[in-house]
């Protein structure tokens, strides 16, 4: 049975963990509210619904994935195309970012507001995402930079390849295939 001060300590640090995603939620759709009033839109509950829905994804998500996420939430009137008028305004916000991993459902997107810069690993197979980050290759980046004297805005950086699982399948296809080709000799 635990401690019941380890429980109190456990709900002190949810409680301080959901300060903290309130207020970085609040400062995301302020600045959204702002991109919204420099292109003279208005900031409606729709809009706003989907700029809470992209915050609250963990990974990579589609378009798709998110009217799914507004629709199960019951938000009235967002659809694709109110989602898609959106992205562009989320970007130009900083809550979101284009990823270069586009799939059959198209275009993905990550949340970018406040979130560490991390590269990707693709597998061409099976689609699979993996986050890294690596200081080396940031170090490595900036040595490049300042030897052919440029001044770094950003990178993408997405290394593909096949992933262990993908691998796996193949390797044990081939070993299927040998076995029936020397069983036909």
């Amino acid at each position: 049975m635990p401690c019941p001060s380890n429980g109190l300590r456990l709900d002190a640090m949810d409680h301080d963990q959901n300060e903290t995603a309130k207020n970085t939620e609040r400062r995301a759709l302020g600045r959204y509210r702002r991109v919204l009033r420099n292109s003279s839109l208005k900031c409606t509950r729709v809009r706003e619904a989907i700029a809470r829905a992209a915050l609250g994804f963990d990974g990579h998500f589609s378009v798709n994935d998110l009217v799914r996420a507004l629709r199960s939430s019951g938000i009235q009137g967002a659809n694709a195309s109110s989602v898609y008028r959106a992205m562009p305004l989320m970007i130009q916000a900083g809550l979101v970012a284009p990823t270069l991993t586009p799939t059959h459902e198209g275009q993905l997107y990550e949340r970018a507001f406040e979130r560490d810069h991390h590269d990707h690993m693709i597998c061409r197979v099976c689609g699979a995402v993996v986050e890294y980050h690596s200081e080396a290759l940031g170090r490595l980046q900036r040595q490049i930079a300042e030897q052919y004297d440029f001044e770094l805005e950003g990178h993408v950086h997405e290394l593909r390849g096949r992933c262990k699982d993908c691998r796996q399948i193949s390797e044990a296809r081939v070993r299927v295939a040998e076995a029936h080709s020397l069983e036909s000799e």
